[in-house]
């Protein structure tokens, strides 16, 4: 793990990510913020491509999925993004 680093907040609450942060986490322009022990836990939002479940559904129709299973396997797949 990095070195604790030390950043200023601005009066408008913003403050800036060191880029080393910034590109071992491979940030886009969102993360997400959640408030645990004490402290602020960030992390990083991957979009997904417009056609990501048209991509997913072909690969589960060419891996032989179809009906109920194809639908059980889609929801399984799209939970587990991101």
């Amino acid at each position: 793990m990095k070195e604790p680093k030390k950043v200023k907040i601005s009066k408008q609450r913003q403050m800036t990510i060191p880029k080393i942060y910034f590109d071992a986490l491979q940030l886009q322009d969102e993360v997400t913020v959640e408030l645990v022990d004490g402290g602020i836990l960030i992390k990083p939002v991957h979009k997904v491509p417009d056609d990501f479940a048209e991509q997913l559904l072909e690969s589960l129709i060419e891996k032989g999925f179809s009906g109920q299973e194809l639908l059980e396997k889609f929801k399984e797949a799209t939970n587990n993004v991101g």
